[in-house]
């Protein structure tokens, strides 16, 4: 894995300029269309191109960015996805949706201080630790779906976890790079509407270049009857 590649392979493809814009658009309009609930659709989409993606780099294709069409197949391979990450979030938003609504009712007292530290002691060190185990096994999974198409891999909690943990030589450098790449993300994503579609879309193609690489040095290491 190579994090400055991630952010350069993308520029050999000649056609970059188009898919990168349709990328853009599709997640600049996902983003404004949020509450409408329409933008899923495109978050779908994005995530089904990036399984393609993904799929495309673990298969060694010159150009692997892939170009934008069968719109519907990206769409319901994303939806997989998309139900995955909200699988696997799940225990990052009950705490806070419990907070949320429950702290009209302890005030500004000692009960809400209490209530507060609690939350800010206890439960924000218990969700990082959470998210810190499972951003690597969601991504595995990721990278197994994009060759099997089978759902059930993001569900396959105990051998995401034995492989990620047995391989934490190739782990922890794709957790750090994956970090690196996210905070340069950031900065670009918080430049005002431009910054909300170039994030995404960039976003899109380094991570799934970090996820593809990740895949590649845990499975080619690993039983055949992973290889297809």
């Amino acid at each position: 894995m190579d994090v400055v590649r991630a952010f350069m392979y993308t520029f050999d493809d000649q056609e970059w300029t188009p898919k990168l814009l349709i990328s853009a658009g599709i997640a600049f309009a996902s983003i404004i269309t949020m509450p409408l609930l329409i933008g899923f659709v495109g978050i779908a989409a994005l995530l089904g191109y990036q399984v393609e993606l993904i799929r495309n780099l673990r298969e060694g294709h010159p150009t692997p960015l892939p170009r934008w069409d069968r719109y519907s197949d990206k769409i319901q391979r994303g939806a997989n996805v998309l139900a995955a990450v909200v699988v696997y979030n799940l225990p990052n938003f009950i705490p806070v949706c419990c907070l949320a609504t429950t702290s009209g009712l302890w005030g500004d007292g000692f009960i809400g201080s209490t209530v507060g530290i609690f939350f800010t002691c206890c439960l924000l060190p218990l969700i990082l630790i959470y998210n810190l185990i499972t951003w690597p096994m969601l991504a595995l999974g990721m990278g197994r779906y994009a060759v099997e198409n089978n759902v059930g891999v993001f569900f396959q909690f105990g051998d995401l976890f034995s492989t990620l943990y047995r391989r934490l030589n190739v782990t922890l450098p794709w957790a750090v790079y994956t970090l690196i790449a996210n905070i340069v993300l950031g900065f670009i994503g918080a430049i005002p509407c431009l910054g909300w579609a170039v994030a995404p879309a960039l976003g899109i193609a380094i991570h799934g270049y970090l996820t593809a690489g990740l895949v590649s040095e845990i499975e080619d290491g690993i039983s055949p009857k992973r290889k297809r």
